[in-house]
């Protein structure tokens, strides 16, 4: 890695004992998805800049996930760099075992996860009920899939705090944009699909890299074309771009 190349732009700082560093590419990327998810909006710019925000902050909790639990495993210092298409986690040191190095992995989507649960219990105080917001958080966004709806009684009070000027729009905006990204990134992120959490999950349980680098070519090109069936052109070619990994992998 070219410290000096990379490191231009970029913005550096710590975070419980933590060295991290943002790219300036990470912001543009965030901003190139941002406005291809909203563009179908009259005004896309905010939910834009929103998504842009909620979506560092959200890679942030995610590679602390990783770095908190590798430094509790290897009394060591990793070091976290956001860019490009996401985030990376160095470790100085080797986990101790298969098991470590598995609970290391596991524990940035968890972190990320846990990020949207922090942003419904914010919003639970302002509506008044926290379960209502835990519950819209965390069963609205399967509900197409499972049929299984938060209660009635859950968005009344969402509703009633709108109604009454209890959380205006861009709030409501902000906590819709949280619980979209964390939940939905970790449910991604946990795809059996290298370089993604999910797939160094499958490698780290069955050790077989050729394996799971044909069970994450069949997924990414099922994905990449389903994407571009819907016009998502990054989505599109962000997965793609996993399939030839792992082609390589295999070849």
């Amino acid at each position: 890695m070219n410290n000096e190349n990379q490191s231009r732009g970029s913005l550096h700082f710590q975070l419980f004992g933590i060295p991290i560093e943002i790219q300036p590419f990470s912001w543009l990327i965030l901003a190139i998805l941002g406005l291809s998810m909203f563009s179908h909006m009259a005004s896309p710019l905010q939910p834009a800049l929103i998504f842009v925000v909620v979506g560092m902050l959200t890679l942030l909790a995610h590679e602390l996930g990783h770095a908190l639990t590798a430094k509790a495993f290897t009394r060591s210092t990793p070091i976290v760099i956001i860019g490009n298409l996401g985030g990376v986690t160095y470790t100085p040191v080797s986990m101790p075992t298969r098991m470590a190095h598995f609970l290391m992995v596991l524990a940035g989507p968890m972190a990320s996860y846990a990020l949207g649960m922090v942003a419904a219990v914010f919003m639970g105080v302002q509506i008044g009920s926290i379960s209502s917001a835990l519950m819209i958080y965390t069963l609205d966004p399967l509900s197409f899939i499972t049929g299984i709806h938060a209660p009635e009684e859950a968005y009344m009070a969402l509703a009633y705090a709108v109604e009454s000027g209890g959380i205006g729009h861009f709030t409501l905006m902000l906590y819709s944009t949280f619980f979209m990204v964390c939940f939905w990134w970790t449910i991604f992120n946990l795809m059996p699909i290298l370089p993604m959490d999910g797939g160094q999950l499958l490698l780290t349980a069955t050790n077989k890299p050729k394996f799971v680098a044909m069970v994450g070519l069949g997924l990414s090109s099922l994905l990449a074309i389903w994407f571009l069936t819907g016009g998502n052109i990054f989505m599109t070619l962000m997965l793609g771009y996993f399939a030839w990994i792992n082609w390589q992998i295999l070849r």
